[in-house]
Order: structure tokens, then sequence, then C-alpha cells
């Protein structure tokens, strides 16, 4: 289609679409051949799912060893790389979210509470939070994860993980990734 048909067919579709015109229409227009255009009127809400922008902020360590801050982060890492699989979700990007972090003074150790995570979610446009915290308890290692509606600040899920140490942070990613799309789900 050359460029004066395309103008053409482009101000006939606009006109029909103005009128309320919906469905195929055949349009001749002078030396081109008769074409059928579609036409759908703009105050016809087309059906689509919103997807759900989600941040995973690093977890809180407190298993009181300092030496393990940086699993935090390593964690959220592998939490969101397991997210990201799924469809319906959105994930802000890692880089941002530090640079947000660092700006509040919050450090890469982990969020401390709903408000602040709340308020870091607004920030980088994204509608729910994950955070949580990673501890030792009675010989095994636990990640705890919460999601928060960042308009609500309601807790509309969350996953706890439990093994015997951290040195299968894939599979331990990987199983809370599973318990928090379960969770979102109904969100959708």
């Amino acid at each position: 289609m050359d460029y004066k048909k395309q103008g053409v067919v482009a101000v006939i579709t606009a006109a029909l679409a103005m009128a309320g015109c919906r469905g195929s229409v055949p349009v001749k227009s002078g030396a081109f051949p008769e074409q059928k255009i579609e036409v759908s009127t703009v105050d016809e809400p087309q059906p689509h799912k919103a997807a759900i922008t989600l941040a995973i902020l690093p977890f809180k360590n407190n298993t009181g060893d300092a030496n393990m801050d940086q699993l935090g982060i390593t964690l959220a890492d592998l939490v969101s790389v397991q997210m990201s699989a799924n469809p319906g979700l959105r994930l802000t990007e890692r880089a941002r979210l530090k640079e947000i972090l660092e700006e509040m003074k919050l450090g890469l150790t982990g969020v401390v509470d709903t408000a602040t995570a709340v308020r870091v979610g607004r920030i980088l446009g994204a509608n729910v939070i994950g955070f949580g915290s990673f501890s030792k308890l009675g010989g095994k290692s636990l990640l705890s994860i919460r999601l928060v509606k960042v308009e609500t600040a309601e807790v509309v899920g969350g996953a706890t993980e439990r093994t015997r140490d951290f040195s299968d942070l894939d599979r331990l990613a990987e199983k809370a990734a599973e318990k928090l799309s379960v969770a979102l789900a109904p969100n959708r």
C-alpha cells in the first residue's frame, strides 16, 4: 500500500470511529480497490488483564552473622528471577531498586517494616512489594517473605521456606516463588 492510499484509509478509519461505527466497513475510494476496514470505537473497553508490577526487596539478615548480609541480596535476586517466569508479572529492575534504597539510606540489608516497603514500592511504581527475612532457628535455615499491596498496605500473601542450611539457594528461591505465584493469582 502506498503512502497516499494509507493516508486515505487512515482518514476514513478515523471518521468512521468518531461516528461510532464498529465492525467491518467496506470502503471504496476512487482509484483504489474496495477494502474492508476494521473499526472499533474508543469508548468500548478492550478486555485485558493488568499485570502486577512486583518489586522484591533484599531480605533482612536475622542470623546475627554480619558475614551473611550479602545473602539477603542474593536471595532477593534468585526469587526475582524465579518470579520473572510468571507471565502475569512485571518485575522492577534490580539496579533501580538499589538506587532507591541507597537514596533512602536503607542500604541493602533489608527493609525493616511494611510502611518503608510500601514507600519504596510507590517510588518504584510497583503495585505489590515482596520483602522479608532469613534466619537460623534450631539448626534449620528459614526464609520468610510477605507480599504487600502498595496501595493499601494489605498483606496479600507470603511464603516460608525451611531448609537444613543455605547451601541450596536455587531450590529455596524456587519453592518460595511457587508459593508467591499462587498467593498472587487471585490478585490479578
